[in-house]
């Protein structure tokens, strides 16, 4: 099942992952995104790790400003995308990254880890945690849901949705919960879910 979902989701990305290069992103985004690197200066990180690069849009920003990016996608079509801009994008699953331990001072990762089923998003947190160094500090933003569940779009596509405090609880394995916020509420009662982590020092 799980290679199922793996399969489908490269499917969809890969056929639709250059016309999503040139699609404007969420003004909420944008923002968080603006916010994610002044937060990156303050602490004098230099790079920035990727879960779920996509067409570059946020790699091309991070690393117009300046910090050391590498991203990582399922799409095959995504990392040539990525590569067309300059960026360093390498084709890997989120549970199985292929960087050693505290390689980054941060990461960033949108609108992926709610793809993944079972406990996979519990190991790709933990992979998260072992590549950003103690310290350091991970966005991450999600798509979730008042009430937890799993579901897959007429295209194919794994979603699981948690809610709120479902998340919160995940998210306490990779370290401290310093923000948190949801915008874009939908009629069934879902909403984007958007955190910052920091990662312990100890």
């Amino acid at each position: 099942m799980v290679a199922d979902i793996r399969a489908a989701l490269r499917t969809f990305y890969d056929g639709e992952m250059t016309d999503r290069a040139s699609r404007p992103v969420a003004p909420e985004r944008v923002q968080r995104l603006e916010d994610f690197l002044s937060a990156l200066r303050e602490r004098d990180a230099t790079s920035v790790f990727e879960v779920g690069c996509g067409a570059g849009r946020d790699g091309a920003v991070i690393q117009r400003a300046a910090f050391d990016y590498t991203g990582v996608d399922l799409s095959a079509t995504a990392i040539e995308v990525c590569s067309t801009l300059g960026l360093r994008a390498v084709r890997a699953d989120a549970t199985h990254l292929p960087f050693e331990e505290t390689t980054f001072d941060a990461a960033w990762s949108m609108s992926t880890l709610m793809h993944l089923p079972n406990d996979d998003f519990g190991i790709a947190l933990a992979e998260l945690r072992r590549v950003v160094r103690p310290g350091g500090i991970v966005d991450i933003g999600v798509w979730g849901h008042t009430e937890n569940r799993d579901w897959s779009s007429s295209d194919g596509r794994f979603f699981r949705h948690r809610s709120d405090e479902t998340l919160k609880e995940e998210l306490a394995r990779v370290g401290t919960i310093v923000d948190f916020a949801t915008w874009g509420w939908l009629e069934d009662a879902g909403h984007y879910q958007w955190a910052r982590i920091e990662v312990p020092s100890q």
